[in-house]
């Protein structure tokens, strides 16, 4: 159970860090508010 639980916290942990990154430097959907970016998120965005 243990293993099962682990495997589906890292599949969500690396969806996250997906759409983070895809979503960094980009306007809200509705395009009237720019939240401000971790700067570790723009170091991801780099590399």
């Amino acid at each position: 159970m243990n293993k099962m639980k682990e495997k589906v916290l890292k599949k969500i942990a690396s969806a996250s860090r997906f759409a983070a990154v895809k979503a960094a430097g980009s306007t809200s959907w509705g395009g009237c508010h720019q939240p401000k970016e971790p700067e570790a998120v723009r170091k991801l965005r780099k590399s």
